[in-house]
């Protein structure tokens, strides 16, 4: 759980649009993969990371011996991924080819270049194959390189080893050079990225409220195109949920919720093809900046700040722990190691054994989501390498199926320097105020007065267990590649067909106001409500009867004048009674003072696999808009100032005249 008293910037915290760095210990109850003839050659053939000198502190793929435990204040209690068992039958992403959307790679790098496709590249600013950044002197430049190391380093006695040391791995310096024909060309619309087979995002969009699945939406038809690619199993597509996980747009004088829903995002993430992933830290826990919401996916491995010692060893305060080691961009003066870097193994001064350990700079280590979502990538570069017939669907139900659940209890945790107030607390909707007491999905009814902040893991009408903060879990690899065989051996377990992704269905129109009723009159719309807007408590916003399917996906938009965005929550509870928390109120919108959007998506995942046929309800949980917010934004110099929004109309109380219209649907398997 996140239980730290404060917040700092992660070392790749999200930009405007942003950057999300021996037996395996994963303590899966799933049975150990039986030994099995070696499927490959050479000289590293079915053997471990161990070969390589820095593998030590890569405890995402070996916990249980990794230098960092006997370092108990920043490390213990925690797992990895569970590859060994994967890397001792020889399968080690070979064949897969997997895309890097970033800042550019430096594909140079001693430990990238045996396993570099240039092939499957591009510089959107050079117009050439090498995806280095151009450039390179920016704090963001080495973030892709980092990335593409978590992946695919090789396995070749040197520096760190990918998760996938086999997989053939390509860049592109999207976010040096950011359009929507970049980002199409990215996603399989160029020659250069057509042969993807996994595209690694570490990266979003946050801040205003995007249009989803509308004509204002240029993003969302590009998604869907990923799954033409592969010969029609598409491209899987991960991506970072972010690291948002603080309290300033919000306010709170603890983090205790995400203050910017990481479904806001034109990037996908609402999309059923896309796989969003938060982080775990070495302790087991949600790693401190790690984003939540009701995308979330799956959970991979990012770390903490690892700010104190050599190589991150030391708790110097309340987010110490290990990161993600990686390879950096070329040398001592570009890239995260640097002369200038805070710690000696950064600086290529440290040693072991009188060795030294990174004397050329060319290894680093990062945190974020941006650092979990390639951990992921790289299990599924496996899963694709021992079943290369998986389409975008299986991969996504085997991360499941495989998933851990983690960090049972974190409801009960507390960021409050006395423990007083729980990350599950009520939130009141009068004043705004979190309380003391726990809060729970029976709080949110019509009338209600107070609402809970988090639902923790809820077990949902077809049994899966689902946390908005660690989706499904975090995936056991091994178990991963046991059911890719299987369904290699049963092609019939395989979903090649697409999800039906329906139109949206009106829920209900609110307004008050002549200039709306008359609009309604010339449009013929005959089911609109002339009511005041509830704002202080929760109220039932519609109902979407549905017929006999499976749920995969279940999605609200809305669209509003003269309402506070950031004062609205909404909460859907479907016919199996599971409940799930697609908006908070008093999030990001609140201080940003939105009262005008049209079409702002919202989606979950939590219902996934439950029966739809019944009546699903959408509540509003609506805060109080005329407070004053006292909270911190963002200024030029990238640094947080203190600033006060007197009500969310700029100071006036909410006014009567309104319009509010809602609208759902179920994406069904």
């Amino acid at each position: 759980m996140k239980t730290k008293t404060s917040v700092r910037w992660t070392l790749l915290s999200f930009l405007s649009i942003a950057l999300a760095a021996c037996d395996g210990s994963g303590g899966s109850d799933a049975p150990p993969i039986p030994d099995v003839v070696c499927v490959e050659s050479g000289p590293y053939a079915c053997k471990t990371g161990a070969s390589e000198p820095l593998y030590t502190f890569q405890w995402a793929l070996n916990y249980q011996d990794s230098y960092f435990k006997d370092y108990p204040d920043v490390f213990g209690g925690g797992m990895d991924l569970n590859v060994e068992p994967v890397h001792r039958q020889g399968i080690k992403g070979q064949g897969v080819n997997v895309l890097v959307v970033d800042s550019g790679v430096d594909l140079h790098n001693e430990d990238l270049a045996p396993n570099a496709d240039f092939s499957l590249s591009w510089n959107l600013g050079s117009n050439t194959q090498d995806p280095h950044p151009t450039a390179p002197t920016t704090s963001a430049a080495p973030h892709g390189t980092a990335v593409a190391g978590i992946i695919a380093a090789a396995q070749n006695g040197k520096g760190v080893m990918g998760i996938a040391p086999r997989a053939r791995v390509g860049g592109v310096n999207f976010l040096e050079h950011q359009s929507v024909a970049g980002w199409a060309a990215a996603m399989g619309g160029a020659p250069w990225s057509s042969s993807a087979d996994v595209i690694n995002a570490s990266l979003g969009y946050s801040g205003a409220p995007f249009s989803y699945d509308s004509e204002d939406d240029s993003y969302t038809p590009i998604m869907r195109s990923l799954k033409k690619l592969r010969g029609g199993k598409g491209a899987i597509y991960l991506k970072a949920a972010g690291n948002d996980f603080h309290s300033y747009e919000c306010g709170l004088g603890a983090a205790y919720y995400d203050c910017s829903n990481p479904g806001n995002d034109e990037l996908g993430p609402k999309e059923p093809n896309t796989i969003v992933v938060a982080a775990v830290n070495a302790f087991g826990e949600s790693s401190s900046y790690s984003s939540v919401g009701s995308v979330n996916w799956i959970s991979g491995l990012g770390g903490e700040y690892g700010a104190g010692g050599t190589y991150g060893e030391a708790a110097t305060d309340d987010y110490s722990g290990p990161t993600i080691f990686s390879t950096d961009m070329r040398g001592c003066t570009l890239g995260y190691s640097t002369k200038s870097a805070k710690t000696a193994f950064l600086r290529g001064e440290s040693q072991r054994n009188g060795v030294p350990d990174n004397p050329d700079c060319d290894y680093s280590y990062m945190n974020g989501t941006s650092a979990a979502t390639p951990t992921i990538s790289g299990v599924v570069a496996l899963m694709l390498a021992a079943n290369p017939d998986l389409s975008w669907r299986d991969v996504r139900d085997i991360l499941r199926m495989s998933a851990r659940k983690v960090d049972a209890g974190y409801l009960q945790g507390s960021p409050h320097p006395q423990g007083l107030i729980p990350y599950g607390a009520r939130m009141d909707l009068v004043t705004n105020q979190l309380l003391e007491e726990l809060g729970g999905k029976d709080d949110i009814r019509p009338g209600s007065k107070v609402f809970p902040i988090d639902l923790g893991w809820q077990k949902n009408g077809a049994g899966h267990e689902y946390s908005n903060w660690y989706g499904f879990g975090v995936p056991d690899t091994a178990r991963a590649i046991e059911l890719a065989q299987q369904y290699k051996r049963n092609p019939q377990l395989s979903r090649l067909d697409d999800v039906k992704i329906p139109e949206f269905q009106n829920i209900s129109v609110w307004y008050q106001g002549d200039q709306y009723a008359e609009h309604f009159a010339e449009a013929g719309v005959t089911n609109a409500q002339a009511r005041d807007l509830p704002y202080r408590e929760i109220t039932l916003l519609g109902t979407l009867s549905m017929a006999e399917q499976v749920a995969d996906t279940v999605q609200v938009r809305l669209s509003g004048n003269n309402v506070c965005l950031g004062s609205v929550g909404i909460a859907v509870q479907s016919p199996s009674g599971t409940m799930s928390l697609l908006k908070l109120p008093n999030d990001i919108f609140r201080s940003q003072e939105i009262t005008s959007f049209e079409d702002y998506g919202m989606s979950s995942v939590a219902f996934y696999g439950e029966p739809a046929a019944g009546d699903w309800k959408v509540y509003l949980v609506a805060a109080n808009p005329d407070l004053p917010l006292n909270y911190a934004r963002e200024n030029a110099a990238g640094r947080y100032e203190r600033a006060v929004s007197l009500s969310c109309f700029g100071g006036a109380a909410a006014p009567s005249d309104y319009l509010l219209h809602a609208q759902a649907r179920i994406i069904a398997q």
